[in-house]
């Protein structure tokens, strides 16, 4: 006698491929908040300064890439292969054809140099955490969260009250904080190579500045902080756009452009003074000064790109941006010295057999780098700084089209000669592109 088998039965091998899509995403995501918070406990506890540099206008601006553009220098305007988001560039977003998930961790070791002392200091930060969902055959949407910018540093300072005297005041300069923006990104495919995308974002965040004054010479050593606490929100744009003419039989030309126009951004701000005992604790008297409102203007940024692409072979690019930061206004309306910005960046992206049956190391993705940047920051009346770095990383696939990011950066900001503060850093960023086939799809029913 025959078994009845029942007519409506799961198919296993979708339901496994499903199950162990989710189930590879859980991991990760619970594996990515774990070393999230130990590098965020990390950094509480051993970072005490990031950059002099970060003193002047918002901070020090990031380049919006993940742990992909990090390998390459930091390009990728005009670069997508449609596994990884690209977050410079909103066009080339519609060549996603398949949810992906992207986050990373940034980490950087640096040393810095002025003419009176040398230091090293740790910072761990979170990169770009994004969704990029296509919503038709021509359209894909990205939603996601960034940084835009981080303020952190802390110097001091003495002098004296008179000129035989000895050192009897000491300055303290110290700020913390950054902005940072959730975006709505699209991409939209208008022809069969040319590609359209606009990004929307929304900007935020708190930026902290005080500078404290502890006075030695009249034997009550007491301190008097004042501070300046800005709160910043506004609603940020971004055009993109990209052409991919295919010029042989291999071989696509990739072209691809963005623009950020000048834009104001509110802010709030929050003057006045603390007045502490010598340890700096005890709270004496405090006031509040001022309490002014307005807006500041943002740069406007204009970045090209080029690539030639092999599909599933090897890629070659080259990008140009520059960031016009003498148009940038303060509260106050000041420039703070900040110089016009640009920067080139080459890199080149190569896969051994992308469509190989079987091998691992056929299907991991190789980068390299190198990036020049005349950066916009002047240290006391110095000359604007140079930034020159190089870059190498590795796509390791996990399984279908999810793959672990990982790049290592080693770069130099400014001479200690010429501008008077000098920087050699060491960065690893480390990034998780996790994609599926299977992901929303619900198991067959047979």
């Amino acid at each position: 006698m025959r078994a009845t088998i029942p007519s409506r039965v799961v198919n296993r091998k979708s339901y496994n491929q499903a199950f162990a899509s989710k189930f590879l995403f859980k991991s990760f995501s619970r594996l990515f908040i774990a070393v999230s918070c130990l590098l965020a406990f990390h950094s509480i506890q051993a970072q005490e300064t990031n950059s002099p540099f970060s003193f002047l206008g918002i901070g020090e601006v990031y380049n919006g890439g993940t742990a992909v553009n990090s390998m390459s220098g930091g390009l990728g305007v005009a670069s997508s292969n449609g596994i990884y988001v690209n977050t410079l560039n909103p066009a080339m977003l519609a060549r996603n054809r398949y949810t992906v998930f992207e986050m990373g961790v940034n980490t950087e070791i640096k040393a810095m140099q002025d003419s009176r002392q040398r230091s090293n200091t740790y910072n761990g930060t979170l990169g770009p955490v994004i969704l990029a969902l296509p919503a038709s055959p021509r359209w894909t949407l990205a939603l996601g969260l960034m940084p835009y910018s981080t303020v952190n540093y802390k110097t001091l300072t003495s002098r004296k009250l008179n000129v035989v005297g000895t050192d009897s005041t000491i300055l303290t300069y110290n700020g913390e904080g950054g902005l940072n923006k959730a975006i709505i990104s699209n991409g939209v495919r208008v022809s069969k190579n040319m590609y359209v995308g606009l990004e929307t974002s929304y900007l935020f965040g708190v930026i902290n500045r005080d500078i404290t004054t502890q006075n030695l010479s009249d034997g009550q050593n007491y301190q008097v902080k004042s501070f300046n606490r800005s709160n910043y929100s506004s609603v940020h744009f971004k055009l993109g756009y990209a052409w991919r003419p295919k010029i042989s039989k291999e071989y696509f030309l990739n072209i691809g452009a963005t623009a950020e126009l000048s834009q104001n951004i509110g802010i709030k701000n929050l003057k006045g003074f603390n007045t502490y005992d010598a340890s700096g604790i005890t709270l004496i008297n405090a006031d509040t000064l001022s309490n002014p409102n307005g807006s500041i203007t943002l740069p406007a940024n204009y970045k090209f790109g080029i690539s030639l692409e092999k599909p599933g072979k090897l890629l070659v690019s080259l990008d140009y941006s520059t960031t016009k930061w003498t148009g940038y206004k303060s509260l106050e309306g000041d420039n703070d010295g900040l110089k016009n910005a640009y920067t080139v960046a080459v890199g080149a992206e190569y896969i051994p057999k992308f469509d190989a049956i079987s091998g691992y190391f056929n299907h991991v993705m190789y980068r390299v780098g190198a990036n020049y940047t005349q950066s916009p920051y002047t240290y006391n009346g110095n000359e604007a700084a140079k930034d020159m770095s190089f870059s190498v990383g590795v796509s390791l696939p996990l399984r279908t089209i999810s793959y672990v990011n990982i790049a290592y950066v080693r770069g130099k900001r400014g001479v200690l000669s010429t501008n008077g503060l000098e920087e050699q850093y060491s960065k690893i960023v480390v990034g998780f592109s996790l994609g599926d086939f299977y992901w929303f799809r619900k198991p067959k029913i047979d």
